[in-house]
Formats: structure tokens, sequence, C-alpha cells
């Protein structure tokens, strides 16, 4: 018997999606690690990848770009004036409390991360728009999959980079991929958000990681 594959309609991408890769690469560029581990363009290629490997379209995949490429501020009317109003409403709904998973892009500063990680799954409970939902679950996905490389490389001492200790750290991924799940139960992204997930408590040895969180946030927490 032949094996079945799910399909999906072919995605042609316009001149304006490579305008969106080339200037969120440049934007990216700006302000990523003097040394990072992976290109810039590969960064934000790789989160509109996730978006269209789900079923999501060029609009969401250039929103997505956009916003991987984004700090804490957005440029509302530059992005509007190049990309239209329905990207930037995206970039917008999608953008507020990110990055709560992966180490070095979360606040450094504990109560900071706590209030963004409740707001995170607040907003992943509540967000109306599907797009936007599969925008915010991309990224959580590709930060947990960041997060793993860096287990894979770092092992433990991973977490001293953390600002809340590990467990906690954990907790807050379990509930996020578990919001992630109920709301989007059948999909790519949390098909391969669960099993980044997996991967992250099967290389964390939470015990020695708090140890050597402790000795790193003395009175943090």
């Amino acid at each position: 018997m032949a094996e079945e594959h799910a399909t999906h309609d072919e995605v042609r991408v316009s001149d304006r999606f490579l305008l969106g890769a080339q200037w969120a690469a440049h934007r990216h560029a700006e302000h990523a690690d003097a040394v990072p581990t992976i290109p810039s363009v590969a960064q934000v290629l790789g989160l509109a990848t996730l978006v269209l490997e789900d079923g999501g379209t060029e609009r969401e995949a250039i929103a997505a770009m956009l916003l991987d490429a984004l700090g804490d501020d957005v440029p509302r009317k530059q992005i509007r004036d190049r990309f239209g109003k329905k990207v930037a409403a995206l970039v917008l709904a999608a953008h507020p409390d990110r990055g709560t998973i992966a180490t070095g892009r979360v606040p450094v500063d504990v109560r900071r991360w706590r209030a963004r990680a409740d707001a995170a799954l607040d907003r992943a409970v509540a967000e109306e728009d599907p797009a936007a939902l599969r925008i915010r679950a991309a990224s959580v996905l590709q930060e947990t999959r960041a997060l793993v490389r860096e287990l894979r490389r770092n092992g433990t001492l991973t977490y001293m980079r953390c600002p809340a200790p590990p467990a906690e750290h954990h907790g807050h991924l379990r509930e996020l991929v578990a919001v992630i799940a109920r709301r989007r139960p059948r999909t790519l992204i949390t098909q391969e958000l669960r099993a980044a997930a997996a991967d992250v408590e099967r290389l964390s040895e939470i015990e020695t990681a708090t140890v050597a969180w402790r000795v790193t946030h003395a009175g943090a927490a």
C-alpha cells in the first residue's frame, strides 16, 4: 500500500517576500551577537519556513521574518509602508512578550522574565487570529530548538544564562507547549514543538543545573 502524505497548495512567493527576507536579514544582523551561531539570513528564513510548512501564507511568512528581525521596538510606519497594513498588523499581534525560552533572548532580570512569561501564556490562550497564533507558535518552536542546540553544546551550563531557576524555566516551557498543543492540536508546528520540548527534558540535568544556576544567581530568587 502506498504511503499517504499530507499535501499543501504550492506557495508562490513574490518579490515582496524576497524584499522582506533582505530587510529582515539586514535588521537582524544589526543586533545579533558579535559571533552569531546562525547567520541572520538563515535565522529569519528559518522562522518563515516553519510558518510555510505549517500551511501559512506568504503574508504570514513575511510577517514572521520581520518579527524575527526585531528587538523590543517595532518600526510600525516603516513596516506598513514597505509591506502593507496586513503584514504590519500580524507583526504587531505576534511581537509582544516573546523571547521567554531560548537563553540569550530572555530578559536578564528575573522579575521581568516572570512578567513576560506570564504574559506570553496569556497571549497564547487569548489570541483570536489564527495567523498570529501560528507565527507565535513558530517562534516558540524556533526558540525551543535553539535551547536544544545550546544544551547539546554546553550541557547544564546553559542554564547559567537563564534569569529564573532551571525548574521554573522548564515549567514555563511545559505550560506554553500545553497551551499551543491544546489550541493547535494537529498541526506540524505542534508536533515539532512537542518533540523539541521532549529533547529539552532529555538533555537537561535539573539538579546539576540548579546548583550551577544558584552559584551564578545568588540572591536572585
